[in-house]
């Protein structure tokens, strides 16, 4: 039996054919600030063979992937997975033997669902909070400390408190990754340092989160650690191939800090009078907004009347089975710049009233 997930993704992915087929591209609007996109240079084509391209691309990518996570050469490494998922689950296979217990601190719970369902794929205990002191006591030599940097709802860590874990890491030997899949961005508007620069042992981004690069995961981190984990992607297939390398680079190569932050002051400009008038609960984000007062059934809806009536693609509608059902619109995607603060504004309204939830 299909799950409601799944009628959730098909129906979504109907209704943007149908758009492409009837109206075409440029009435499709991404503003869930996974976009992404797949650059690839002229000269890059000749080179996207099976090893060829690993060859020549990991060494790029290992260069532009410490300079955007701000890791030292000598010391880190970098290297490319097809998911940042795929970097997490490579990440706890290699170190499960190790480990006895995964222990993870974010800024308000839930946590994405990669890390949980990566330790119940290898029985691992797991132990999630988002109160710093129930995770502090219990960081030790056996466990793996995850941190996230920013949440699916782009709630990000405060810096003393990242900065306290990873400082408590150290003193009891315990491995520290940081989850930063949007977060290696995010935080660079609050002025935190990247997490390799406060001592982290591992961090993982996601190169299509609030930057024009593939959905892939770039891992970085400790040499020798970095290695063990990429050889155990390696053995099942979890690894970036040519193309998606060449695709990272490109993106790494090409980020602007400063189209983030231009996304950063529309988003604090922006007018949300019309939707709070409607009753409506709705919370700034660094990049964009959330309507926080919606069920998850009712975000669901909204976004698809979004979609198939305005052209408006928004996580509840085209995310992954697990992901977040908050209806958020993130103004750092390419398509952000097409539209305006007017139309999307009313979009929400109309399908909003449309759908009767007052």
């Amino acid at each position: 039996m299909v799950s409601p997930e799944m009628e959730r993704i098909k129906r979504a992915r109907r209704i943007i054919l149908d758009i492409i087929e009837n109206k075409g591209r440029e009435y499709l609007y991404d503003l869930t600030g996974m976009g992404g996109g797949f650059n690839l240079k002229k000269r890059d084509m000749d080179i996207l063979d099976t090893y060829i391209g690993p060859a020549i691309f990991s060494e790029r990518l290992n260069k532009v992937g410490l300079q955007h996570l701000g890791g030292d050469p000598e010391a880190h490494r970098a290297v490319g997975f097809n998911r940042t998922t795929s970097a997490i689950l490579s990440t706890l296979m290699a170190l499960s033997k190790d480990i006895e217990e995964v222990v993870h601190y974010l800024p308000r719970r839930p946590s994405h669902p990669s890390i949980p369902r990566s330790c119940k794929l290898l029985d691992l205990p797991y132990f999630e909070s988002d109160k710093i002191e129930e995770v502090v006591k219990r960081i030790d030599g056996s466990t793996l400390t995850v941190v996230t940097g920013a949440t699916m709802d782009h709630r990000v860590i405060d810096l003393e408190h990242l900065k306290k874990i990873l400082s408590r890491c150290r003193e009891r030997n315990s491995i520290s990754l940081v989850d930063d899949a949007s977060g290696a961005r995010l935080r660079l508007l609050y002025n935190q340092p990247p997490a390799l620069k406060l001592g982290a042992n591992l961090v993982v981004t996601s190169t299509d989160k609030l930057m024009d690069g593939p959905r892939a995961g770039l891992l970085a981190g400790d040499r020798n650690l970095v290695d063990t984990i990429y050889e155990e992607g390696l053995k099942y297939g979890l690894e970036a191939q040519a193309p998606m390398l060449a695709g990272m680079v490109n993106a790494l190569e090409n980020f602007s800090l400063q189209k983030l932050r231009e996304a950063f002051e529309r988003a604090r400009r922006i007018d949300l009078t019309p939707l709070i008038s409607l009753g409506i609960e709705v919370e700034r984000r660094p990049t964009g907004f959330a309507l926080t007062s919606l069920s998850e059934e009712e975000s669901v809806e909204l976004a698809l009347k979004l979609l198939e009536r305005y052209g408006i693609i928004t996580i509840p509608a085209v995310g992954m089975p697990g992901a977040s059902k908050t209806l958020r619109i993130d103004l750092c995607s390419k398509d952000a710049y097409r539209v305006s603060d007017q139309y999307i504004i009313n979009a929400l309204i109309e399908s909003y009233r449309e759908l009767k939830f007052q």
